[in-house]
């Protein structure tokens, strides 16, 4: 479909999805519009590829049931928040969309602005790993944020981010769901979602994070290549049945947005018990590396900062960023 095309579906579907179940008169439409009746038939059969149910009689239309694809009309309707997600980008395919929002925010997007897409040929997570991000079956999506506080305090979003996400599948999913210290979310001991947090700062002011969301949704097994497929879960694999997608991401990004409020506040020091509680490290042994050091220990909390303490021979150490792993067989 041409841009054009495209452009003539946002505004067809603007109009219409505001009146469900109501029958529209085309010829109304192609007059608000300014479009031509074959202009306005390929615009429909758009919104029908994307998933929306629209009946059509004679020279009537009527809006049945929305799609669950990422448009930035979806995922804006009735969205409660006041800042974030209130300027939304989506696309179909893209390689990052980390890359696509941080360079909107070098280039001045405000904060709260998204970036989100069905597909990523290119998605990253940390550590300089791929995401895996095929079309039509996960959540993608990159937040801009620009905190008005130091770059020392920019760390513990990644772990406040894994609670509002944490929190928001937990209301779609019945499966025990745990946070690995600091980005990663698990269902049965799988991972089902990952944060990557990028920003840019001087010494003593941040510029703009860019925190980007991975979540795998309505995957099946066979989705995954054979690398993930004993490590990787969906919520649909872990929970038998598709979950709203658009749902979903509206639901992260209204508990995002009240995280995010607390943290500017006080770090994490209101959501620690929470934190604990879905915490799948507290209380093992675990091997933290970072850099080319190599820390091992008791994982016994996670303090205000989002920072990892880790206790050996009763000296305690504080880590704010590395890779963890739980040590089964410390013979």
């Amino acid at each position: 479909m041409s841009p054009e095309i495209e452009k003539l579906a946002d505004k067809l579907l603007l109009k219409i999805r505001r009146r469900p179940g109501k029958t529209v008169s085309l010829t109304n439409l192609g007059q608000t519009l300014k479009a031509e009746p074959d202009e306005l038939r390929s615009a429909l059969i758009l919104l029908k590829e994307l998933g929306y149910k629209i009946r059509k009689q004679k020279n009537t239309i009527k809006f049945v049931a929305p799609a669950d694809s990422l448009t930035d009309i979806e995922i804006g309707y009735q969205l409660k928040t006041r800042v974030i997600g209130r300027k939304i980008y989506a696309y179909r395919s893209v390689k990052s969309t980390n890359d696509i929002a941080a360079g909107m925010a070098q280039s001045g997007q405000p904060e709260g602005t998204i970036v989100t897409a069905e597909e990523q040929t290119r998605g990253r997570g940390r550590l300089g790993r791929s995401w895996h991000s095929p079309p039509g079956c996960g959540i993608y999506v990159s937040i801009i944020l620009r905190p008005r506080f130091k770059p020392e305090m920019a760390p513990g979003l990644a772990v406040m981010t894994a609670l509002a996400l944490a929190d928001t599948i937990s209301e779609v999913s019945k499966g025990e769901i745990k946070i690995k210290w600091p980005n990663d979310i698990l269902i049965g001991g799988r991972k089902v979602a990952g944060i990557l947090t990028e920003l840019s700062a001087e010494k003593k002011r941040v510029e703009y994070v860019v925190i980007g969301v991975g979540v795998n949704v309505n995957h099946k097994t066979d989705d995954f290549p054979s690398e993930l497929s004993s490590i990787a879960t969906s919520l649909r694999i872990a929970n038998r049945r598709k979950v709203g997608r658009v749902h979903l991401l509206k639901r992260f990004l209204e508990n995002f947005e009240k995280e995010y409020r607390r943290y500017r506040k006080g770090q994490l020091a209101a959501s620690r018990r929470k934190i604990r509680r879905y915490s799948s490290l507290l209380g093992s042994y675990v091997r933290l590396r970072f850099g080319n050091k190599t820390v091992e220990g008791i994982a016994v909390d996670i303090d205000h900062t989002g920072a990892l303490i880790i206790e050996k021979d009763s000296h305690r150490r504080t880590i704010t960023s590395g890779e963890v792993t739980v040590v089964k067989d410390r013979g």
